[in-house]
């Protein structure tokens, strides 16, 4: 059976990318889509409209909709023997759908989420979007293989407002890609359907480091549950060619692409790593997906984040940011990744519109600077290119020889003063 992509037209802020191009999981949505669809057994057609559709019967998606292997495959069987079209959905009420609702312009149906995923059977094939909207508007609702378990993880109260977070955990996924907070949390869920697909892939080797989990946590005395799964962490990990963890590091449930290097007491958890990737020493990543050719320097701390290829994210301490090509963040460069009351807001299509979470931070154009100092709010767009830093007024560029020992001296246009010499 033939599958159809048509063209959304979207590109993706601050980016200027088509859609199809942005980056989920170190992979493009476009190879991503095309992955998934031919190991479903469908052969694999982008065209530019409807009047390219030659068959009656075919599956359609558009270049800007997220689907995991776990949805296609049960969506592809349940098309075999559905006489009539259907269109995938998911549970309205559910936490994965609730957690990535927001901008998605989404329809609800039976208690369903429905999204730009269907298989259409026809007379004859719509050549126009009137025809091929009615197709979509008759096809029947139905729910995609699915389940989720919810993974509560603590906050601090008084920063937050609340004691915990909670984030779905599940391989069942459809997004439509419409803004970068989409592609944010795509790549947070890619770090846990790329294990399951990894589990599924490789038997063996998963029953063999359950196994050694197992033995592991029995000869150091960790009888509960908790201890056999941190062992586990310790042991789950995939490594591409020529990687060199230091032996005082730390790295749990990991996937590494090749030659990638961490430092002594560096601390990598439920990463996905791209090729060549630098993690220098006590640099701590957590549930993150790094670009091939990064660099990740001392003491930096990346919780939540994805990077784009060939970036320095070298800041101490960012927490769900998005960062595009060629990005440069310094030490200190603060982005504020909270909203203590309310949801945070982004610009959308012109005008501001909650992201439906307090908890985000930036996103990162091409090539974009962040310098000492920088402070950023919630939700914000640097755009491609962008440099920021601190005022130079602000940094002392002239210290007199003369100045007095033991008496304080601050900046004044970039002049180091004191109240002897004001």
């Amino acid at each position: 059976m033939r599958a159809y992509i048509l063209p959304s037209g979207r590109k993706i802020a601050p980016f200027g990318d088509p859609v199809s191009e942005s980056m989920i999981g170190n992979s493009t949505l476009a190879d991503h889509q095309e992955r998934v669809l031919r190991r479903a057994g469908f052969e694999v057609a982008r065209i530019g409209g409807p009047e390219e559709i030659e068959a009656s019967r075919f599956l359609l998606t558009y270049d800007d909709v997220f689907f995991t292997r776990r949805v296609m495959d049960d969506f592809a069987r349940q098309a075999q023997s559905a006489g009539t079209s259907i269109r995938c959905g998911l549970p309205a009420d559910s936490l994965l759908v609730k957690r990535t609702r927001a901008l998605q312009d989404l329809e609800e149906r039976e208690g369903l989420i429905l999204y730009r995923l269907a298989y259409i059977q026809a007379e004859k094939p719509p050549k126009s979007e009137a025809e091929l909207n009615a197709a979509l508007e008759a096809a029947r609702p139905v729910r995609a293989r699915f389940k989720e378990k919810v993974m509560r993880m603590p906050a601090p109260p008084r920063i937050s407002g609340f004691s915990h977070y909670d984030h779905p955990v599940t391989s069942s996924v459809v997004m439509h890609i419409r803004h970068w907070v989409h592609l944010l949390w795509a790549n947070q869920l890619s770090v846990q359907i790329r294990w399951v697909e990894t589990v599924l892939d490789h038997k063996l080797w998963s029953f063999w480091k359950l196994l050694q989990g197992g033995v592991l946590s029995l000869f150091a005395g960790r009888w509960s549950r908790a201890g056999y799964l941190w062992t586990l962490l310790g042991r789950a990990n995939r490594m591409g060619r020529n990687c060199f963890v230091h032996p005082t590091a730390k790295v749990e449930g990991c996937l590494f692409g090749d030659n990638v290097k961490v430092g002594a007491y560096a601390l990598v958890r439920g990463a996905v790593l791209g090729d060549n990737v630098t993690i220098e020493d006590r640099a701590n990543v957590y549930f993150s997906v790094v670009g091939s050719d990064c660099f990740i320097s001392k003491n930096s701390t990346m919780v939540f984040c994805a990077g784009y290829p060939g970036s320095d994210l070298c800041t101490n301490g960012i927490q769900a940011c998005l960062f595009g090509r060629g990005c440069a963040l310094t030490s200190f460069v603060r982005v504020i990744d909270i909203k203590a009351r309310g949801e945070t807001k982004v610009m959308f299509e012109g005008r501001l519109h909650s992201a439906g979470t307090s908890l985000l931070g930036a996103c990162f154009g091409h090539n974009s600077f962040a310098g000492l100092d920088v402070a950023i709010q919630p939700g914000r767009e640097i755009p491609n290119g962008a440099v920021l830093v601190k005022p130079p007024g602000e940094i002392f560029a002239q210290i007199p020889a003369d100045l007095p020992p033991g008496v304080p001296a601050w900046v004044e246009d970039g002049a180091a003063v004191t109240k002897k010499n004001e």
